[in-house]
């Protein structure tokens, strides 16, 4: 499952740097604060002690274009994340790893600058950085998930290992807010927030084995999920200037 993921990643990165050669590309790192549904944080506590996947990292990289007339600029995005932690005592370790190559439909509408005919997403002129910089962005998107844990105790025996690995498919709507910030007509950096609800998110699955779990037990699919992050934009049409 995992090599299957990373070559669908490696295709994608291949296939927008192709693309973009005479255009704007942007390279994205984040990171992600999560929270999981309340019905799967509490088997996690019941069997686990703690919950796992509570922060992340993500690296992605997205294709822009914009409208003609108006300030909505789209970038599309193909990234790669991955978050990892160990709970429990040193005689019965429980080692977390998710990891996730997601597709992302990002928008964005610049409000104070709508009707205008920057030549963006990047510029020199900081006198109007706010006006022209500033944007809301929606973002949809799908993901490609895989979830396991791996369960080591150490006896007088040796080390025994139990892997759980499971893969599912996720999709998401986030909104955020963030700002252009032109460093020259070539490079653009934007820093910018975004809150994310996941659906058909299942960690269970992946760590905690089904015996293990009541047959009446029912619990949520849905993730919160704070993404602060960094854009670096580049353009690559430098005759123009």
């Amino acid at each position: 499952m995992r090599l299957y993921l990373q070559t669908i990643f490696i295709l994608f990165c291949l296939l927008f740097f192709t693309q973009s050669i005479d255009a704007q590309i942007g390279i994205r790192a984040k990171y992600l604060s999560n929270g999981i549904d309340n019905g799967q944080e509490k088997l996690f506590q019941e069997f686990n002690s703690d919950v796992p996947f509570g922060s992340a990292y993500a690296i992605g990289v997205d294709y822009w274009f914009r409208l003609k007339d108006k300030r909505i600029e789209f970038l599309p995005e193909v990234g790669f994340g991955y978050s990892q932690k160990s709970i429990g005592p040193e005689q019965a370790i429980t080692k977390f790893a998710h990891t996730v190559i997601f597709f992302n439909l990002n928008t964005r509408i610049y409000p104070m600058d709508f009707g205008g005919d920057c030549d963006c997403p990047t510029f020199s002129n900081q006198s109007t950085l706010i006006k022209k910089g500033f944007y809301f962005e929606l973002s949809p998107g799908l993901a490609l998930n895989n979830s396991s844990s791996n369960n080591v105790w150490t006896d007088s025996s040796g080390d025994n290992i139990e892997l759980n690995d499971t893969g599912f498919i996720s999709y998401k709507i986030g909104i955020g807010a963030g700002l252009d910030i032109g460093i020259s007509n070539l490079l653009t950096i934007n820093p910018y927030a975004m809150y994310n609800y996941h659906f058909n998110v299942d960690h269970i699955a992946g760590n905690i084995p089904e015996e293990y779990i009541p047959g009446d037990t029912e619990y949520g699919t849905t993730q919160g999920q704070l993404e602060l992050g960094v854009r670096f934009a580049i353009r690559f049409d430098a005759k123009n200037y």
